[in-house]
This record gives structure tokens, sequence and C-alpha cells, in this order.
């Protein structure tokens, strides 16, 4: 952990590996294993994800780059990733324009964070990156300490459903200085109906949290937020290789679509 950071939390973690913070909240993240570790230092996927993160592709990632670089360029400023995941989120976009930047990447998963040290101290010592492990929805920093949270799909894959994300909402604005931005995108289906058909087809219920009653705007302004850009948005279909759902999805010949919006949300002085 990097002295920028350091005087950022409120809670004593419950380990200190190779000077990050460990806070035991390996319950609210994805259930990765020594064989996922293999494939993220090994067999490369964390070098590809980094290098593939700028390269001029058809993703929502380089379709949104541009944006985010013009959000993140009018204050250029430490920022918090939140459940960075495997492919640190936002991250490499705005390191790759701003390299200087202090960085504070944190997952809940605390294997993920103990391979992304090993692979920075080999890879990516050029970078301030700092990690962390923690829920995003009982995040152990101090109340308006930050000027700028990032995100890539992080409050999507919060795992306690609607009451999740509403609660990791409520952190990101907690944690933020008055004027401070979350930069993030965020996805949600656009066709329930072709969920459904396909679960019903694949003889299993749909998965728990998948249909919403809010949009993220409203979920966004319910929490406090003002939102200063929400048009660009990007649509692509679940494919085969995508996951379990995908593949039947494939199978059954039935589209299922999703939508990326990216934010950018201001917390009012």
């Amino acid at each position: 952990m990097k002295d920028y950071f350091i005087d950022l939390f409120d809670k004593r973690p419950v380990e200190i590996i190779s000077g990050d913070y460990y806070f035991d909240a390996d319950g609210d993240g994805d259930n990765f294993d020594e064989t996922d570790a293999d494939l993220w230092l090994n067999k490369g996927r964390f070098k590809n994800n980094w290098e593939n993160a700028t390269k001029k592709d058809d993703g929502p990632h380089t379709f949104f780059a541009d944006d985010l670089l013009c959000a993140v360029g009018r204050n250029p400023s430490p920022f918090l990733e939140i459940a960075c995941g495997p492919g640190m989120g936002l991250a490499p976009f705005i390191l790759s324009r701003h390299p200087q930047l202090p960085c504070l990447a944190s997952d809940a998963c605390s294997l993920l964070i103990k391979s992304w040290r090993k692979h920075i101290d080999a890879e990516l010592k050029q970078y301030d990156i700092s990690l962390a492990s923690f829920s995003v929805m009982d995040m152990p920093i101090r109340e308006n300490s930050l000027d700028t949270v990032t995100s890539f799909i992080g409050v999507s894959s919060t795992r306690a459903g609607e009451r999740g994300e509403m609660r990791a909402i409520g952190e990101i604005f907690r944690v933020l200085k008055s004027g401070g931005h979350f930069i993030a995108v965020e996805n949600e289906w656009i066709d329930f109906d072709a969920i459904e058909e396909v679960f019903a087809l694949w003889g299993r219920p749909v998965w728990a949290g998948m249909r919403k009653e809010k949009t993220w705007r409203e979920k966004f302004l319910e929490c406090g937020f003002e939102i200063e850009s929400c048009d660009k948005t990007y649509f692509n279909h679940l494919g085969k290789d995508s996951n379990e759902l995908g593949e039947q999805a494939a199978k059954f010949g039935i589209k299922i679509g999703m939508k990326f919006t990216f934010f950018v949300l201001r917390k009012p002085d």
C-alpha cells in the first residue's frame, strides 16, 4: 500500500501482505481458485488483458475510451478502481494516458489481489498501483476522501442483487469528496423475454438478481448523484463463449442483448 492511500482507510485490515490491505471480503467476490491464478500469471491472462485493454477493437472498452480519457483529463487525480477483476477495469486506459497517477485497485477476492500484486511487481513497475481486498458494499475508507472512483461493471458485479447495487452506489457516494466523480461503465439486459425463454428451454430457473426494478439512472439519482453524462451506449449479444447462458442462447438460436452505458456522475457540493 503506497503512502498516498494509507490515510484513506478507517478500519484495521485483517492482514497486510506485501504492503496491500486485506479485509476478509471473499464472500462478496467471485469464487476464483488456483486454476484461475495459474491462468492469470503463468498462462499470460493478466498480461494479455492489460495489453488488449488499449488496443483498437470493437468491444465496449475501446468504444468508451475517448470519453473516459476526456472525463479523467478534466481533473487528473489519484483514483480508486473498484471490483477491478482480472482485467483491472478502466485502470489500463487511464494509466496509459496518465501513467503518473496513483491508483488503488480493489476487489473482494483476495486471491485475485495477491495475484495482481505478483504481476504488477514483475510487469507493471512503471505505474503507481496500490491494491486492497474489500467489498464495494462495505468499503473501509473514510467518507469524503476521494476525488475519483472508477469502475467497469463493478457495481453490476455485486452479489446481493439490486439491494447490493444500491449499497455499493451509496458507499461510492460516501467516500467521494463533494464535487468528486464516479466514472463508470455499467451494463443491463435489453430483452428480458428472451432471457426467460432461454431459461425455460434450458429447464432451469432464471438466475437470481437478473431482473431489475430500476434503471441505473434511477439508482444513481436515488443515491444522490448528479448525472453529467449517460448518453453513450454500446450494444452487443451474448456469445456462446460468454458464459453458460450465452452457450444455451446460441444452442436455441435466441439472441440475448446487453447494453453498456458510460456514466460520468458527480457528488454535489
